[in-house]
């Protein structure tokens, strides 16, 4: 009876603190609920965690959550115009090259406006939800272990691609100029 109100807390908790990975969480939504309501449940519980953390650390996060910025991540958004942000922010979405708390945390603080950091982060997350959603939906109905463990190990050269090469090209971003 309680089984959706406690995935959604674990959904929205974990993009928040990323303590179970979303992988996971997504992957047992498909097997609990099935493909519709497991990614609607993965998606938008992820995305409320998501802009929770946002607003937080855009109205309130300043002075308490500026210290605990990792130095790692130095991206300036004041060079960049509304399209840049967004497609910056989309593609670390699809391909988790940042953290998921340093992308929230840090898109509140830079003033990243609301729209363009929702947008973002909601496309951003669909090809995710909807792929370890489908997957767990998959697992949970399938007994040809040879076939998901090829599906599984697709999407991770997926990943291992396209994060190796968003991270080349991360500094050329932040930074268009070289410094």
């Amino acid at each position: 009876m309680y089984g959706p109100v406690v995935i959604i807390i674990m959904f929205f908790i974990q993009s928040i603190v990323p303590i179970i990975p979303y992988a996971i969480l997504a992957g047992a939504a498909g097997i609990i609920y099935g493909k519709t309501t497991g990614f609607l449940i993965a998606w938008s519980s992820a995305l409320a965690g998501t802009l929770c953390i946002y607003l937080l650390a855009k109205y309130t996060g300043i002075k308490f959550i500026q210290p605990l910025r990792p130095k790692t991540y130095r991206l300036n958004f004041e060079h960049m115009n509304i399209r840049t942000i967004f497609i910056l922010l989309l593609i670390v979405r699809v391909f988790p090259i940042v953290p998921t708390p340093v992308i929230n945390i840090g898109s509140g603080l830079s003033k990243v406006p609301l729209g363009i950091f929702a947008s973002s982060s909601a496309l951003g997350m669909l090809p995710w939800a909807i792929a370890y959603v489908s997957l767990g939906d998959y697992f949970h109905r399938s007994h040809n272990i040879s076939n998901t463990l090829a599906i599984l190990g697709g999407l991770l050269i997926i990943l291992i691609i396209g994060v190796s090469y968003l991270r080349k090209r991360i500094s050329v971003i932040a930074d268009p100029k070289g410094k």
